[in-house]
C-alpha cells in the first residue's frame, strides 16, 4: 500500500502523520496512537449514538468486555475514515480520503498556495477583515456538515488547515451523530461558539453572531435546515433576550386583544364580575356540623348532616 516513506509530518496527542507516497502520490498516513496515550481516552460521550453493524460486537462494546473493547477502540479509528468520505462527497472543505487499511487512514495531503504542507489556522497572523470571512466560511461549512447529521465534536484553530482550496478542516475520530446523540446539541453550540470566540479576537463585530448556533440547532431541529441556510443574527446568544413563543392566533379586530374583552387599563380595579347574591364569607351559615375537634376519629361525617 506504502511504495515510500517521505517523513513525518507532524505528531499530536491523538496520532502520527507521515508523508507516505501511494500510488505515485505523496499523501497523508495518520497512524493513531494507542488509546493509554491519546487525549480522548473517555469519549463515551462522543461514540454515544454510533452504529454498529454487527449485533454481536455492538453488545460487547455494551458490556466493555476485552472483545468490545478493542472493538470500539477499531471503531473509534474508523470513524474519521467513513465521516470523511461522507463530507467530501457533501463539498464540505475536508482532505480527500484514499482508503483506510489495518488502522492507518490515507488521505490528501493539504498543501498551502505555495505548494508546501499546509499551516494550521492558530499559526496565522489575521486582520478583521481576514477572520470576519474565514468565521462565514466556517460556519457554512459547519451547516453543510450538520445537514449530513454530522459534528465535528472538538472543532478550534488547531483542527483547521490554511489550504489552497480555503479553510480545510481535519481531524473528525470524535465525530458526534447529531440525530443520535444526546448531547449533540452542546457539541454543535460548542464548536460554534469557539470559532466565533477565536476570530472575535481579530473583528470585534463578531460579537452580534453569538446567537448564530442557537439559530442553525433550531432550523435543524425543525428539519428547515439547508446546507445554504444564513442566521438571522437576530438572536443574542445565551445571555440575550428571550425568544417569544407562538402561542396560537388572537382576534384583534379591535386593536385591543382576543375577543370583545377590553383592555385591561379599562377594566374596573378592585371589582370582579358578580357571582350572584351569594353573601360574604363570614356571614354564611356554618350548618349544624360540630367543631373539628369534637368528630369521631377514623369517621367521615355525612354529609347530609
Amino acid at each position: 500500500m506504502i511504495d515510500e516513506v517521505v517523513g513525518r509530518l507532524k505528531s499530536g496527542k491523538e496520532a502520527d502523520v507521515y508523508l507516505v507516497r501511494h500510488a505515485g502520490e505523496v499523501v497523508a498516513a495518520k497512524i493513531y496512537k494507542e488509546r493509554e496515550h491519546r487525549n480522548f481516552r473517555n469519549n463515551s460521550g462522543y461514540r454515544e449514538g454510533r452504529q454498529v453493524r454487527n449485533s454481536r460486537t455492538a453488545r460487547a462494546i455494551a458490556k466493555g468486555s476485552r472483545f468490545g473493547v478493542q472493538a470500539a477502540e477499531d471503531a473509534w479509528k474508523t470513524a474519521e475514515a467513513d465521516a470523511l468520505g461522507k463530507l467530501y462527497a457533501a463539498g464540505v472543505c475536508v482532505p480527500r480520503p484514499v482508503m483506510f487499511y489495518e488502522g492507518v487512514l490515507l488521505m490528501e495531503l493539504v498543501l498551502d498556495l505555495e505548494g508546501h504542507p499546509a499551516p494550521r489556522l492558530e499559526e496565522a497572523s489575521l486582520t478583521a477583515e481576514e477572520a470576519s470571512a474565514l468565521y462565514f466560511d466556517l460556519r457554512n461549512q459547519a451547516i453543510r456538515m450538520l445537514c449530513c447529521d454530522l459534528i465535528h465534536g472538538d472543532l478550534s484553530a488547531f483542527n483547521i488547515l490554511l489550504g489552497n482550496r480555503g479553510a480545510t478542516i481535519i481531524d473528525f475520530p470524535q465525530v458526534v451523530d447529531a440525530a443520535a446523540n444526546s448531547q449533540a446539541e452542546f457539541f454543535f453550540k460548542r464548536d460554534i461558539e469557539n470559532l466565533r470566540r477565536y476570530f472575535e479576537t481579530a473583528d470585534p463585530s463578531l460579537r452580534a453572531r453569538s446567537g448564530d448556533a442557537h439559530e442553525i440547532w433550531r432550523a435543524y431541529v425543525k428539519r428547515e435546515l439547508t446546507p445554504d441556510f444564513v442566521p438571522t443574527g437576530r438572536f443574542q446568544g445565551e445571555g440575550g433576550p428571550r425568544e417569544r413563543r407562538f402561542s396560537g392566533p388572537r382576534d384583534r379586530s379591535d386593536g385591543n386583544g382576543p375577543g370583545d374583552r377590553p383592555p385591561r387599563s379599562d377594566r374596573p380595579q378592585g371589582e370582579r364580575f358578580p357571582r350572584g347574591d351569594r353573601p360574604p364569607r363570614g356571614d354564611r351559615p356554618q350548618g349544624d356540623r360540630p367543631p373539628r375537634g369534637d368528630r369521631p376519629q377514623g369517621e367521615r361525617f355525612a354529609r347530609g348532616n
